[in-house]
């Protein structure tokens, strides 16, 4: 039992987004260690993206309504919490990924045995 999680509920939710992503990923047809890294930097982009679009509407809404500046910053810190809550957990859900399912799926080389030479 752990004290941060004394009854499994964030790790089988951390469980349950890995099979989704994984499923996700498999039917895309990511199968190289590079593709799916390509996949968390369009993420990453992405996230990056929302976080601007996003603050500069809340931005809009404090100008035109001064008195709503702490909705909007709390909405705005919420918004920047989450998508890097998400990014971060894309990051190790990739990674997980990629030893679990991509390094196992290689085969391993073969050792060649040296053939005995005859005199």
């Amino acid at each position: 039992m752990k004290l941060n999680d004394p009854f499994g509920r964030m790790a089988r939710r951390h469980q349950a987004g890995y099979e989704a992503m994984r499923d996700a990923l498999r039917r895309s047809g990511t199968e190289t260690a590079e593709a799916a890294w390509a996949i968390y930097t369009q993420a990453k982009k992405r996230g990056l993206n929302f976080i601007g679009i996003g603050s500069a509407i809340l931005f809009l809404v404090t100008i035109i309504l001064p008195q709503a500046l702490p909705i909007t910053l709390s909405l705005a810190l919420l918004l920047i919490a989450w998508v890097i809550s998400s990014t971060i957990n894309g990051r190790r859900y990739i990674q997980r990924y990629i030893i679990e399912d991509i390094q196992r799926q290689e085969p391993e080389p073969e050792e060649t045995q040296p053939t005995p030479e005859r005199e």
